[in-house]
């Protein structure tokens, strides 16, 4: 019922089972992880819900059996509304998931899949409010990287004016640069340049990002 209620934004559904007993933090499954009604929420940027749950006491950090909270739920689907929601309530902007990996790292990853500029707005959001740009994940990768390496040029040039680090390899040796070249998409190319990024640095395997190109 809650799943339900907080999938279709239906507040009211949602109040009558908090009302009855229904635990504000209780998890169900969604195919194979693990998520609360906050999560599905945030997700679905069903604001009201978001705001009531919070109201309730929902935990804004709780991580699901993957790592995620509904921060990254948010970030990954770009609804700025619901980051802001979870932010005033002292949502973590630095937590990272299973894999190492930050809100703002999904929203960097996810920005060009939707023709709005929501990724985008996230992005500027979570750098205002204390996310660390240079973080890196499991694997070595920052949000500039995923950034890059999806072709998503908006989101790379405002990473860069908050002060991302241009010249980070991951744990492959590749740097931005590299996964830009890998792309071939010139305006990243040119973005990462301009902010003195290094074409002459080798990845693991002795590759530079010419080479790429």
């Amino acid at each position: 019922e809650a799943v339900d209620a907080a999938l279709q934004g239906d507040e009211a559904a949602l109040l009558a089972w908090l009302e009855s007993g229904g635990g504000v933090n209780a998890t169900c499954r969604a195919g194979d992880v693990s998520v609360t009604a906050l999560m599905l929420a945030a997700n679905n940027g069903h604001e009201r819900v978001v705001e009531l749950l919070l109201q309730r006491g929902a935990d804004a950090n709780l991580q699901n059996s993957i790592g995620f909270t509904a921060k990254m739920f948010a970030a990954g689907s770009g609804h700025e509304r619901a980051i802001e929601l979870l932010l005033q309530r002292s949502a973590d902007a630095n937590l990272q998931d299973g894999a190492g990996v930050t809100a703002l790292m999904h929203a960097a990853a996810n920005g060009h899949l939707l023709k709005s500029d929501g990724h985008e707005r996230v992005v500027d959001l979570l750098c205002q409010r204390s996310a660390e740009i240079d973080l890196q994940d499991s694997a070595g990768s920052t949000a500039l990287m995923f950034a890059a390496s999806q072709d998503h040029e908006r989101v790379v040039e405002l990473l860069l004016q908050r002060g991302a680090e241009s010249n980070l390899q991951n744990s492959n040796g590749d740097t931005a640069l590299m996964l830009a070249a890998q792309k071939g998409d010139e305006r990243v190319i040119e973005l990462l340049l301009q902010r003195d990024a290094n074409a002459n640095l080798q990845n693991g395997i002795g590759f530079t990002a010419l080479m790429f190109a």
